[in-house]
Parts: C-alpha cells; structure tokens; sequence
C-alpha cells in the first residue's frame, strides 16, 4: 500500500521561505561568480513566489492603541448617587446602604454639608446642597483615599472635575457641562508626566490628540470625529522613532499607510478593510525599494 503524502505550506511559510530564498540568493550571487547557482536560486525563488495558495491573506491590524480618557474612568467610579436631599432639620439619617450626616454650613447660610458613609463608618462622599439638590464641591473617596472631585450644579457635574489613583494614569483632569464632557482633557502619569491630551465635543472625542510615553515622548497623534479616530495618525516607537502612518476610518485603517523599522521605512500601500490593495513598495533596511507587489483591488 502506498501512502501519498501532500503538504499545503501556509501563506507565512511561504513568506518566510521567500524571503529565506531571496537573501540566500543575493548571498551567493554577491559572493559567488557561478551561473549555476544563480540561475538555480532564482527559478527556486520565481517558482515559490508566483505559486498559488488556497489560504487567504490575513488582516492587518494595526499597532495603534491609543490612550482612552473613559478607560481610566469606570462608570461607577465619581458618581455621587443621587440620594434625596432633605431640609437641614434632618440630621444623622439612614437612607439605603448610606448613613448621611448633614449641618448647615456657616459660610454659606443656604448651603447644607454631608457627609455620607458607608455600613464602615467610612465617609465616601462629601459636599455642599442646596435647593434639595447637589450643589458645588463634592469629593468621593474610597478607603480614606481621594478619588475624584469637582463641582455640581442641580445634581450636574460642571467645570473640571480631577480623578486620582486610576489604574493606568495617576490624574486625569476633564470638563464638564452638563454632566457631559467638553473641552480640554488631559491625563498624567505619577511623575507628573503628560499621558494624553485633546479635546472633547458633546461627550466624544473631537479634533487633534496626542499621547505620550512615561519617558515623555511622543506616542501617537492624530484626529478624532464623533470618538472615532479619523484622518491621518502616526505612531513612534518610545525611542521617538516613527513607527506607523496611516489614513484612519471610524478607528479602522482606510487607505495609504506607511510602516516603519527602527525610523527606517519597510513598507507602504494601501489597505482597506485590514487587507492589502493595489501597489505595495518593500524596501531594504537602508530605505532603498526592493521590490513592489501587486494585490487585487476588491
């Protein structure tokens, strides 16, 4: 009985066997003055490359991760729960899960201060009301440790709030206008290093961004439309180097990129739908083009 064995390389085999090809050839070639082996290394080289495969090209994800301010913010993290507010007569009372202490403040007259607290005994909030609503400062805690604080009006968070201690960043500051993010937004590392910094429109992140590395080198930068990268972005190494351009869609990748090696560029063409289109240029570790590939354009 005979055994028929058919090996299928896959498409990264077939690259790296390429490639392994291709410096072999340029080795001997360079090295060697037999057309012999020079004419045997490229047929080997010419025959692989044009083979057909069955495997589909893999999509290309991009490298690009940018620091998001709402990662740093859990949802439950600075909400005040809305508790209800009851006339200064009431003192030392039990509402759900809180204890709440209140007095009337003794600069501002119409103001009422708590103090609310936990099953521990541990105060998590405490700030100013008024008009049986949230009304300026207001601090949270949790374990003893300040985590945010910044000011309401009627129960809305409104100008700049500060967060604390966040797993990933050590300050982050925001504006707010309506309980809704606007304006400037800025993220700092615990040495007190730029992390991110860009602006806010009606709660979703607009315009030029940019972020940093803890070193204090630039990281990425690029636009925002509607919270969605757009236009054009780069990327760096943390060395400063550049890493990666590219025209960004609604986050994705959508049409000419440049990749980039040690600040050398290695690559560049278009992608689209994270898969490779048209005319792609290779180029050598010293910039020069190697070769240019062709790929279907639907």
């Amino acid at each position: 009985m005979k055994f028929k064995i058919q090996i299928k390389p896959s498409l990264k085999a077939k690259k790296v066997f390429v490639k392994t090809i291709e410096r072999t050839y340029y080795q001997y070639t360079c090295n060697m003055k037999n057309p012999h082996v020079s004419l045997l290394f490229g047929l080997l080289l010419l025959i692989y490359a044009c083979s057909d495969t069955q495997e589909k090209e893999q999509p290309y994800k991009s490298t690009l991760k940018a620091i998001d301010i709402n990662d740093f913010i859990p949802s439950h993290v600075g909400e005040v729960p809305n508790i209800e507010i009851k006339p200064a007569k009431y003192f030392n009372h039990i509402v759900g899960k809180y204890r709440v202490d209140t007095h009337i403040d003794s600069i501002h007259t119409n103001a009422i201060y708590w103090k609310i607290k936990n099953k521990s005994e541990n105060v998590v909030y405490k700030g100013y009301a008024s008009d049986c609503k949230k009304n300026g400062w207001w601090e949270v805690l949790r374990n003893k440790t300040l985590i945010c604080s910044g000011n309401y009006i009627s129960n809305k968070k409104c100008g700049f709030w500060r967060y604390y201690n966040l797993e990933g960043a050590s300050q982050i500051i925001v504006n707010y206008t309506n309980d809704t993010l606007v304006g400037l937004a800025q993220a700092f590392s615990a040495k007190n290093i730029l992390l991110s910094e860009g602006n806010y429109i009606k709660g979703f992140k607009s315009d030029y961004w940019k972020y940093f590395y803890d070193n204090g080198k630039i990281k990425a930068q690029g636009y925002f439309y509607d919270g969605y990268k757009s236009g054009w972005w780069q990327s760096f190494e943390s060395n400063g180097n550049l890493k990666e351009e590219a025209s960004y869609s609604r986050d994705e990748i959508s049409g000419y990129m440049k990749k980039y090696l040690n600040g050398v560029i290695f690559e560049e063409g278009k992608l689209f739908n994270g898969r490779r289109r048209g005319t792609w240029k290779i180029y050598d570790h010293t910039g020069k083009l190697n070769r240019i590939e062709e790929y279907g354009e639907k």
